[in-house]
């Protein structure tokens, strides 16, 4: 642990610190551990600190919570993905407002990946089942990493099939580390780092689910990924707002579609008919879509055993 790792922590959890206040903060100080060298009048000197902000550098409750995030990071194998530094994503590196501190359990390399994102609904169909295999299995040859949010559904379905297709995959959590959710998919989520993916998240180890975080939760999923293809919809819910985002942000975005009036994808052809996203039935299309052409020939190692819940790929393993 380096000093600077520590007051980038501590610094990313001064209350009413967001994204753009720690980049400018950084920027005018240089460095994390210099703007808590600041006194209070000089950090009011940086444009978004008020009194009240530059105040609340004066206690220790976010150099304690450093300590605390560092411990747990050391123990557990965790990585501090920090802004400005060579470990931090470089998908998210251009977004003024990503996240200044990520938390990340598994393989780096996954972040030298290209990158698409599969969501949808919770409650995914046996047509949405088979939508997932159809738009990864054709993937495989080019290797990208499977984002998605380790939910029910059609997120758990794309996490899946990934492995089945040894494909790396991430899962980005609402919660810390420490509180994987949903708890039924804990047994698949510690696998994703040895398969050459891992969970990532903004989040301390402690923090547990809240409603609030998932809309942030999909921010990160569509600043990471090239594309985000939706699977299996309604009209509103975490899925669209991914897919909103990802074209607000210049990503790529598909829908599968399906039957008019079918209020499972009303979501998908929504946004097929606004022009947000553009028809994607197969795997093939999404690399037409993507511009990735002929792929070199590769081998990807498949694995059996994919249709198996987790409490059944524990009794296998």
């Amino acid at each position: 642990m380096s000093s600077e790792e520590y007051y980038a922590v501590a610094l990313s959890r001064v209350p009413s610190i967001g994204a753009r206040l720690y980049r400018k903060l950084l920027a005018h100080f240089g460095s994390a551990t210099e703007v808590f060298s600041a006194s209070g009048r000089e950090l009011r000197r940086v444009p978004g600190v008020a009194a009240q902000t530059a105040g609340r550098f004066e206690g220790d409750a976010p150099l304690r919570e450093a300590e605390r995030i560092l411990r747990y990071a050391d123990t557990h194998h965790v990585n501090l993905l920090r802004y400005g530094t060579a470990d931090y994503p470089p998908a998210l590196s251009s977004f003024p407002h990503a996240p200044p501190i990520l938390y990340f359990s598994g393989d780096q390399q996954a972040f030298q990946h290209r990158a698409v994102a599969v969501v949808g609904t919770r409650r995914i169909s046996e047509r949405g089942s088979r939508q997932v295999g159809s738009l990864l299995d054709p993937l495989a040859p080019h290797l990208p990493v499977i984002v998605s949010g380790l939910a029910y559904g059609v997120d758990i379905a794309a996490h899946r099939r990934a492995i089945t297709m040894g494909l790396p995959t991430i899962a980005v959590l609402g919660s810390g580390l420490g509180n994987i959710y949903p708890y039924a998919h804990r047994t698949l989520a510690e696998r994703l780092g040895e398969e050459g993916g891992g969970l990532l998240t903004e989040y301390p180890f402690w923090q547990k689910p809240e409603r609030e975080h998932f809309p942030a939760r999909n921010r990160i999923v569509a600043m990471l990924s090239e594309a985000v293809v939706v699977v299996e919809s309604g009209l509103s819910g975490g899925s669209i707002i991914t897919a909103n985002m990802a074209h607000d942000y210049g990503r790529r975005v598909g829908a599968c579609p399906g039957r008019p009036g079918d209020p499972a994808t009303e979501g998908c052809n929504a946004l097929i008919k606004s022009g947000k996203a553009q028809l994607v039935e197969s795997g093939h299309d999404l690399i037409s879509l993507l511009g990735w052409g002929d792929a070199p020939p590769q081998q990807a190692q498949l694995r059996l055993f994919e249709s198996l819940t987790d409490e059944e790929c524990a009794v296998v393993e």
